[in-house]
This record gives structure tokens, sequence and C-alpha cells, in this order.
């Protein structure tokens, strides 16, 4: 259990991490290039988008590492417990960053715009829809019927 948690953990924050610069990337791209249409909603579907992809491949380099590298571990027989130990670690490891960023930033009044983790509102966007994104994966792996 310690071993899933410290995986999970690992590979959730990577993969944040990773997201997080893309979507800075993409938010300062949209914010400084005049493009018609720019609204308000545009950086909260970027933070989403970029949530549902960072769960999903978390999840996925997650159960690869804690299945031993075999590639079908979301169809084995143990597919449905790696992917629960996976889920309830990403959301333990949310709620960590949550209180985190709560003392850091989110308390203090910090105007970061539409950033993670500055902004509350796209923080929690983007952690939610990850967990989303690890939850689907959580829905689809199920042991396959032998034929």
């Amino acid at each position: 259990m310690i071993g899933t948690f410290l995986k999970t953990a690992i590979a959730y924050l990577v993969c944040l991490a990773l997201g997080d610069v893309v979507g800075v990337v993409a938010c300062t791209i949209f914010d400084i290039a005049p493009i018609r249409g720019s609204s308000a909603a545009l950086p909260y579907a970027i933070w989403f988008v970029l949530g549902v992809f960072v769960g999903l491949i978390a999840a996925f380099a997650a159960g690869t590492w804690i299945a031993g590298r075999d590639d079908k571990w979301d169809e084995g027989p143990r597919a449905g417990p790696i992917a629960t130990g996976i889920f309830l670690s990403a959301l333990a490891v949310s709620i960590a960053l949550c209180v985190l960023f709560w003392t850091l930033y989110w308390a203090k009044g910090v105007e970061g715009e539409y950033y993670v983790p500055d902004s509350m509102p796209h923080s929690l966007t983007y952690l939610i829809a990850a967990l989303i994104g690890l939850w689907l994966v959580r829905l689809v792996s199920k042991p396959q019927p032998k034929a």
C-alpha cells in the first residue's frame, strides 16, 4: 500500500508539474496573441482539458510502475484494486496540495490571474479535472473475460 501511494504520488506530481508548465505557456500565448473571441472561460477550458489528460497519463504511468511494466495492467486481474489505489492516493495528494496552496497563496489573496497554483479557481479546476481523468481510468480498468 505504501509503495502504491509513493509511486502514484511521484507520477501524479510529475504529471501535474509538466501539465502546469504547458498550461502556463498556453494561457500566456492566448493572453498575448490577438485572438478574436478570447474570453474569461478560455483559461478554465485550458486547465480543465489539461487536467483530464494529466489524470489519464498519471494513472497509466503509476499503474504501469505499480504492476511491474505489464503492458495491459488495466485489463489484468489486479486492475480494479490498482486503479482504486491510484485514485485514492492521488486524491490524498490533491487534498494535501490544496492545503499547501491555501497556506502559501490562496489565503493571502495573491493575484495570480489564471495561473496554477496562484489562482484558486483555476487550480481547483485543474486538480478536479485531473481527478476526473483518474476516475475515468478507474471506471474502465477491469479484468477482461478469457476467451
